[in-house]
């Protein structure tokens, strides 16, 4: 794998999972070139539907303008994958996580973005935007967790790649 970038909003707030995430990025560092972008997210001000349906939209034009901006396009790579975690996506074994990661080294450029939304989740259209949607599991987390699951998660899955017995199934 050449080149990770997770594109997320906001920085991680609650203690000890800035230093969950600073280790498994540094364990990343081994298999690929793994960088985080963080967005400033737009505040939640009230609870109306209107303005909580708005945000995820507002949020999701910015990634698209970041994605199609000269210097995300050195960082990032030229033609990466776009991956959304998303409630609606697809959950994955780590050996599914590890073979899609194969295929995009084999057959792709190598190159990856991986996208989390805010509090309010992702829009229609950065959705829209994706090659593939992924999720967790049913449940719904914070997007702190889903950024060290993430994190980890993708540690795992290269690890296992590289013949690495952090992994353990069955």
């Amino acid at each position: 794998m050449k080149k990770v970038t997770l594109i997320c909003f906001g920085k991680l707030k609650s203690p000890g999972l800035d230093e969950a995430v600073a280790e498994f990025t540094k364990r990343l560092s081994r298999y690929t070139d793994f960088k985080v972008m963080e967005l400033k997210p737009i505040k939640v001000t009230e609870k109306s539907d209107s303005l909580r349906s708005s945000i995820p939209e507002k949020e999701g034009e910015a990634i698209l303008e970041l994605m199609e901006s000269p210097s995300f396009k050195t960082q990032a790579g030229r033609a990466p994958q776009v991956w959304c975690l998303d409630e609606t996506g697809k959950s994955m074994k780590t050996t599914e996580w590890a073979d899609s990661l194969r295929t995009l080294s084999d057959r792709g450029s190598g190159e990856l973005v991986l996208i989390i939304g805010g509090s309010l989740g992702l829009g229609e259209n950065i959705l829209k935007a994706s090659h593939k949607k992924v999720c967790f599991g049913p449940q719904t987390l914070s997007h702190e967790l889903a950024r060290l699951i993430l994190v980890e998660q993708l540690y795992r899955a290269l690890s296992f790649l590289a013949g690495h017995p952090y992994h353990n199934e069955g």
